[in-house]
């Protein structure tokens, strides 16, 4: 089964040890965590675009055997969703101590978790071969399409090696790997720009037109798992014909003022050159309706005009390559699909994927301007330098990059301009600026979260829009997501129950209504009604929008003497919010520890005082859906609650695994709530229930909500999101 992953690795606990209402000592823990930093290379966590995004990554660990990887096994498919490191299942005491082992990763593979489960030899991971037919389109929101590229990867040591020791014996540091992944794709991309003669046309069907498409001749569609199986040389990969597309990859848009076509597409390793290049050439077939103006003036209109442009001029695709194709187009087409006019004066380039490719030859080229990807994103940082990047047919110049947008969305969903709601004043210090006098270059992105005296987030993500312009008047844009150390974002919750009633819940509106509100007994079980009012602990409840605010209902159906079954509701005061607040921590501070609370062997929150010093870097707080009346059995009630508690969304997904929260997680959500834009106050009691229950001399301990007076014992149920 698949695994979420801790994505904060804590390396010292003996440094943070302090209390959280309690004096107790902290014990430092053996650190037996083997983790992976994918910091580096294609997949670096600042970048999100699909490109270089890491959904899941399959772990494999052979022994080396006189230096060559022998039996193993699968270690676990992890959901990474593109976390800058991992911690794996596997203790580094589970293997030999000085033994050396080969670490490979497989990212984004579409093979089933199942089948890399059975594979306990190297030689059968290296044997592996992937289809996608569809890999051109990868990244497009179509269902054939894969949704990520392949990757794979071998983890080295501090110093760069491999095989590695993943157990030295000393117990006083956790073994760290670093991994460069590499995609198994290339990446090409086709420039094409109307000469003097030729001027593209939107001819329709109504023309006898198939208007602007393109296909991919002889796709290579099928590669090995693993980069080390074979050498680009010596592969002759499976292709395939596809079918005619005009998708978002394809950029074809007829104006006046427009002369330009581009695509990008994806290939997988194949080599031709001891083949027929007829029959085994990867190439695009494109239309390109146009006008065509001969020698003397005369206009001939080309309602079709097919291309046949080969993609590379070295008869072979490298994996992580990036190959860019320019043409200057002069002359029409072919007008039958059949027999496509083969494009003469194209001129390549090859570079590695992970830089911007440069343009070779020495004659014009068609003016264009890209970057490496159109989404930045930045984490706890006012500055970034490293992560965008452009190539471009003249410079861009000082002042070539403009802030089109800077905006977040507050607790309320609503967008806010900081452009018109400038509290710090900070709006105008928003910049991006590109590397001067240079075709290939970086832009640095400055955006000042912090200063050395203040803080500007209200712990709400910041969105940028920016764009580009070079010298001769090409544009690009791109948004840049900023991250504060804490951020909150929310869900939206529809309606509640709980799993111990029998399935009844706002949705079911047929059969026996049999269970919408819950008591506890004081011998620490549960009596249940048809019915939800406040006369119950917890009764279902369903949240109704009533234009831009919401109210929340009390919701159960009841059946007359008929027989008939209908929905009842009725509002209850003082609620109105049926939000999920989704609170990403990402540093631990001097009054908590970043790290994934431990559960017991009753699935509850581990009640410890170092347990409850601990905060999830992903949690979520249950909305108003949840809310209860005080309960009366203590702790006890309130962690059975919160186990048989269940939230659905707006979009129909459904939360099922509440538990209660630390008291650390409930102080960072009372620190946070008052001075948030990104989070309403959501802790309005006097008093909460957390995990830790009790001192040494027996004593109930709760988390107390500052200024707020009374004794009335609360709960709040949360999760752990990843």
């Amino acid at each position: 089964m698949k695994r979420i992953l801790n994505t904060i690795t804590i390396s010292v606990l003996a440094a943070l040890a302090f209390s959280c209402q309690m004096k107790e000592e902290m014990a430092v823990p053996m650190n037996e965590n083997i983790v992976l930093d994918l910091s580096s290379g294609t997949t670096k966590a600042e970048q999100s675009s699909t490109e270089a995004f890491v959904n899941h990554i399959d772990v494999f660990i052979f022994e080396s055997v006189s230096g060559a990887p022998a039996a193993g096994k699968h270690y676990g498919r992890y959901v990474v969703n593109n976390a800058s490191s991992l911690t794996l299942d596997a203790k580094r005491s589970e293997f030999d101590q000085n033994k050396s082992y080969f670490v490979y990763l497989v990212a984004n593979s579409v093979i089933e978790e199942s089948e890399f489960a059975g594979y306990t030899q190297h030689t059968t991971l290296l044997n592996k071969i992937q289809s996608d037919a569809n890999l051109h389109l990868t990244g497009l929101d179509i269902a054939s399409a894969p949704k990520y590229f392949l990757m794979d990867a071998v983890a080295k040591d501090k110093d760069g090696k491999s095989p590695v020791t993943l157990n030295n014996g000393d117990p006083s540091a956790n073994t760290v790997l670093s991994a460069q992944l590499r995609r198994a794709a290339a990446k090409v991309v086709i420039n094409i720009e109307a000469g003097s003669k030729v001027e593209f046309k939107s001819y329709d069907i109504q023309d006898g037109s198939e208007g602007g498409l393109y296909y991919v001749r002889n796709l290579p569609y099928q590669t090995y798992v693993l980069a080390e199986a074979k050498a680009a040389e010596d592969i002759t990969a499976e292709v395939r014909n596809t079918t005619k597309s005009d998708s978002r990859y394809f950029t074809w848009n007829p104006s006046e003022d427009n002369k330009n076509v581009s695509l990008t597409t994806y290939v997988y390793p194949h080599s031709w050159s001891n083949t027929s290049i007829l029959e085994e050439e990867t190439c695009v077939v494109m239309n390109l309706p146009l006008d065509f103006t001969d020698d003397q003036g005369n206009v001939h209109k080309y309602h079709n005009s097919w291309y046949k442009i080969p993609m590379t001029d070295d008869k072979m695709f490298k994996r992580n390559n990036y190959y860019e194709v320019n043409i200057t187009l002069n002359r029409p087409g072919a007008i039958s699909e059949s027999t496509p006019e083969s494009v003469s004066g194209i001129y390549y380039a090859v570079e590695d994927w992970i830089s911007v490719p440069v343009n070779v030859g020495g004659e014009k080229r068609p003016d264009y301007l890209q970057l490496n990807t159109d989404h930045v994103d930045i984490y706890n940082e006012n500055y970034d330098d490293s992560s965008l990047s452009f190539a471009s047919s003249t410079p861009i110049p000082s002042n070539g990059i403009t802030l089109l947008e800077a905006y977040y969305y507050n607790y309320l969903d609503r967008k806010v301009d900081l452009k018109t709601n400038d509290t710090y004043n900070i709006y105008d210090q928003i910049k991006a600026t590109a590397q001067q006098n240079v075709l290939n270059g970086t832009i640095t992105i400055n955006s000042p979260f912090y200063s050395s005296t203040q803080e500007y987030h209200s712990n709400a993500i910041r969105y940028l829009k920016f764009r580009v312009q070079n010298s001769s008047g090409q544009t690009a844009e791109f948004t840049v997501a900023q991250y504060p150390t804490l951020y909150i974002t929310n869900e939206h919750g529809l309606y509640s129950y709980r799993s111990d009633f029998g399935g009844t819940n706002y949705s079911d509106g047929v059969g026996t209504a049999n269970r919408a509100g819950a008591n506890w007994n004081n011998n620490g079980t549960w009596t249940y009604s048809a019915t939800a009012s406040n006369s119950y602990f917890f009764g279902s409840k369903v949240a109704k929008a009533s234009g831009s605010s919401y109210t929340i209902n009390y919701a159960y159906y009841s059946t007359d003497r008929n027989g008939k079954t209908s929905l009842q509701t009725s509002s209850i005061s003082g609620l109105d919010n049926p939000r999920m607040y989704h609170v990403h921590v990402t540093a631990t501070s001097s009054k908590y520890i970043v790290a994934r609370p431990r559960l017991d062997a009753q699935g509850y929150t581990e009640s410890s005082p170092e347990n409850t010093l601990l905060v999830s870097p992903s949690f979520m707080i249950a909305s108003q859906l949840g809310a209860t009346q005080s309960p009366d059995g203590g702790v006890a009630q309130a962690k059975s609650h919160c186990e048989q508690y269940i939230e659905v969304t707006s979009d129909g997904t459904v939360y099922d695994d509440w538990r209660l929260p630390t008291a650390a997680e409930i102080d960072i959500i009372i620190k946070h709530q008052d001075v948030s834009d990104a989070m309403a106050v959501v802790l309005s009691g006097p008093e909460y229930y957390c995990a830790y229950n009790t001192d040494s001399k027996g004593n109930v301990i709760y988390t107390k909500t500052t200024g707020k007076s009374g004794n009335q014992k609360a709960v709040r149920c949360i999760r752990d999101a990843y």
